[in-house]
């Protein structure tokens, strides 16, 4: 890739996987299911209490999300190129359709 120059490529799809130790975000190219670039932090869990758990992890899955966009960027790949994505949170899988443009 050149330098200061921004690739246009495929489509691209995140996903964020929220897990019960860590929280990651990956994008893939939509076409060729290769996957361009992640970030994966490790959660801090809290036990307020016998038996049962809590987590903050919304600040660490928006810096995931934020620092797997600044290596895209670094890569001159286009974020606006993010068409669509899923998560997977607690054992539950949501999706987000593509945008209508």
């Amino acid at each position: 890739l050149e330098p200061n120059r921004t690739h246009v490529m495929d489509p691209l799809v995140g996903a964020i996987d929220q897990g019960t130790s860590s929280t990651r975000f990956l994008v893939f190219n939509a076409n060729t299911g290769e996957m361009l670039s992640q970030h994966q932090v490790e959660i801090k869990q809290i036990f307020p209490e016998e038996g049962g758990g809590s987590q903050r992890n919304l600040k660490v899955c928006y810096d995931c999300v934020e620092t797997t966009c600044d290596k895209l960027r670094q890569l001159n790949i286009n974020i606006s190129n993010i068409k669509g994505g899923s998560s997977c949170l607690a054992e539950e899988t949501v999706g987000f359709p593509p945008q209508q443009r």
